[in-house]
């Protein structure tokens, strides 16, 4: 499985042959088959695990104790893994609409996003719907960053896009900062640009 993970994150998905994934794994072809089917179950897999990382990038990690650290973390894990696994988390970020298998292990990772956020800001309630919208909004904005730097063979430093990841989802957030004091309080504590960009 690592194999075919690393094959995916560093080729386009059409350019892969399982052939490749049994070469290189120093397995039979034929055994690839008899667990995955074909090429695609064995992709499905690989995305579902990526997912699974992707999930734990949001754990909060030592020395993230305050809300600004946590949330500055998350967004650098986050553009950490995209680059590191950048054919993967293209293909999965791109499919939209194109594959309902693709589509929900793509979803799954923007539920835990937003519950990530909701943690962050100690909603323990089902958010109104222009915090609900924002907080979506705001995992969409960081994907779609992700997206375009990696189109464009990652042309800003890391700790730029990270800094300008950051202050769009503090910008984000404080525009539904009205749905209650505690709310505006707890993004307050974000910063209005995140501080340093470290």
């Amino acid at each position: 499985m690592a194999v075919a993970a690393e094959l995916f994150a560093s080729k386009p998905y059409d350019d892969i042959y399982v052939t490749d994934i049994a070469k290189a794994a120093g397995v039979a072809h034929g055994l690839l088959f008899y667990h995955f089917k074909d090429k695609r179950g064995l992709y499905l897999e690989v995305l579902r695990r990526a997912q699974q990382e992707v999930d734990d990038l949001h754990r909060r990690r030592e020395g993230e104790d305050s809300r600004q650290q946590w949330l500055r973390g998350v967004v650098r894990r986050h553009i950490e893994y995209r680059r590191d696994h950048a054919f993967t988390m293209l293909a999965m970020m791109r499919r939209g609409g194109q594959d309902p298998e693709v589509d929900e292990i793509f979803e799954q990772s923007r539920r835990v996003g937003t519950e990530f956020l909701c943690e962050l800001l100690g909603l323990s309630e089902p958010p109104a719907p222009p915090v609900r919208v924002a907080l979506r909004g705001c995992m969409g904005a960081v994907d779609e960053m992700c997206v375009d730097w990696l189109s464009h063979g990652c042309d800003l430093e890391p700790e730029e896009l990270i800094h300008l990841a950051y202050t769009t989802v503090v910008t984000i957030l404080s525009t539904v900062c009205s749905a209650g004091r505690e709310l505006a309080e707890r993004v307050d504590e974000l910063g209005p640009s995140g501080g340093s960009v470290r």
